[in-house]
Order: C-alpha cells, then structure tokens, then sequence
C-alpha cells in the first residue's frame, strides 16, 4: 500500500491555503496499544482524541506542516480521516479486507464473507480530484445558507455532550452552518430547509463510500454493512494484543531494551528483530 494519500479537502491554514497531500508511517507500539485499548472486540469505537492523537503520531507530512498535532488532525473532515484510517489500515494489514457478516434471518443465521480491498474503497485514479469546497451555497426557503462538511473537531466538541441524539445532532448543525447575522439556529429553520442542508451535504461526496450490501449464501437474503475504519482497525488490533505484549517481552528480554523503546518501534522494525532473534536461536545464518 502507498504512504502517500491525496486528501479531498484537507488542512486549509489561516491564509486559506490547503494542504493536501499526507505522508503516512505505519503506526508504532504505542499507537497500536492505544487503539487496541480503545475499542472491545464485541463493538464500539475508539473516542474522537484517541484517534486524533493517533492519526497525528502517523502523518509525517500534511502539506507544508512537518509537524501535525492532534488539533491538526481534529480540522480534518470527516470523510478525510476516514480515508487516512482506510490507508493506515492498508499499510499496518495488507490490501485485502475480508469481513464476515452472519445473516440477519432468524431462519438463517449463516455467516457470509465479504471481500473488499482498501485500495478500492481509497478510490483514486489517472486524474486527481479537485479540492472540495468549504462551503456550500443552498438556495433555501430561510434565503442562502452556507454549511460544510464536520471535522473531527466537530465531532470531538459533541460526543461529550449530555442529552440524546436529537439534542447532539442540532448541537453538530449549528456548528456545521453559517446562517448569516443575526445567526439562526438550526431548530429555528424550516423542515423543508433542514432537508435541503441535510440532501446537500449527502449528496457531496465529501465521505468514502463505506456502505455494502451483499447476498446471504445460504438464504439469498441481503446483508447489510457500513464499515467503521477506524473501528475496524482498532479491533483488528485488538486481537493481535497479546502479540503485541509478547513482542515488547521478547525484545526486552533478548536486549535489554524498556517497553518504552519498543513501543516506540513501528511493526515492521519489531517484526525484523524477532525475525533475526529466531534465525539465531535456530543457528541459522542472519542475512
């Protein structure tokens, strides 16, 4: 999988200029313990900051920025970091991504597999696509509102929020719109505006598309699937945790070296050392 990723809209800077283009390093002992931490293997999601701290620890590069925080990482849209988990799960796990889905059929029960790849779900192709807008311009019964797509930040700022979805959700709106002075909230505009906003924003392109639907093997019904990344690669590596402390007691048991210094080491440098360890514990030659 490629370390470089074309963002749709990417970080735009103070003076309005993008950066798009994202250098990627696969995720290191610290990261992969951080996701695994934040996900059980029966379901949920990592929290918005463990993902932004995670997805600034990954980006060696965002445009012009050498150094990306997490507040960095937080401005990106939605759909951008879902494309950044999309490629880190790429790099960490291969391209192929098969997911089983037991059919929801009280008279069937079966399980099916899905196979998708993450190349494919990246999209891309011969021609890179244009940036996409910061605003959109909606002609509306409330007059010309602009709204754009949520970043993490966004969604960061409203998943602590007390109240049930409904009251989340118009929180989110408010944030997402400029409704011109005085300001308008979200409850206060018409349904058929709502809609529109709502019809806008869907129809923008601004997510991957991450919604399957695929045939029951055994009963033909249809399964359905809206694939998390970054919950997929957190219970991805949730399973291989044990693995993962195993790797860290190895190398500190053969070296000397602290947990610290370990984790600190992407997978594929771990992998290298263990490999050479079992050549020499197999008196085998080391190159």
């Amino acid at each position: 999988m490629p370390s470089e990723l074309l963002l749709h809209r990417g970080l735009v800077d103070a003076t309005g200029a993008r950066h798009r283009r994202v250098s990627l390093r696969p995720l290191g002992g610290h990261e992969e313990a951080a996701l695994a931490e934040a996900v059980s293997l029966d379901g949920g999601a990592p929290d918005e900051r463990t993902v932004h701290e995670v997805l600034a620890a990954c980006i060696e590069r965002l445009g012009g920025y050498r150094h990306v925080t997490a507040e960095h990482a937080a401005a990106l849209t939605r759909g951008d970091r879902q494309r950044l988990a999309l490629a880190l799960r790429g790099i960490m796990l291969g391209d192929p991504l098969v997911l089983t889905l037991r059919c929801s059929s009280a008279a069937c029960g079966e399980l099916a597999d899905l196979e998708l790849h993450v190349s494919s779900l990246l999209g891309g192709g011969a021609t890179e696509p244009d940036p996409e807008p910061q605003w959109w311009a909606v002609e509306t019964p409330d007059g010309v509102l602009h709204v754009r797509a949520p970043t993490g930040a966004d969604d960061e700022a409203c998943a602590g929020l007390p109240g049930g979805t409904a009251q989340r959700a118009g929180v989110l709106w408010d944030r997402l719109l400029d409704v011109g002075d005085p300001p308008a909230a979200w409850a206060d505009l018409a349904p058929v505006t709502q809609q529109l906003l709502a019809r806008t924003l869907a129809d923008s392109g601004t997510l991957p598309d991450l919604l399957f639907v695929s045939a029951c093997p055994a009963c033909g019904a249809l399964l359905e699937l809206e694939l998390d990344p970054f919950q997929l690669l957190a219970r991805e590596l949730a399973l291989g945790a044990d693995r993962l402390l195993a790797e860290v007691h190895c190398l500190a048991f053969h070296y000397g070296w602290g947990e610290e210094a370990i984790l600190a080491l992407p997978r594929p440098r771990r992998w290298r050392y263990l490999e050479l360890l079992r050549r020499q514990l197999e008196s085998r030659p080391l190159t």
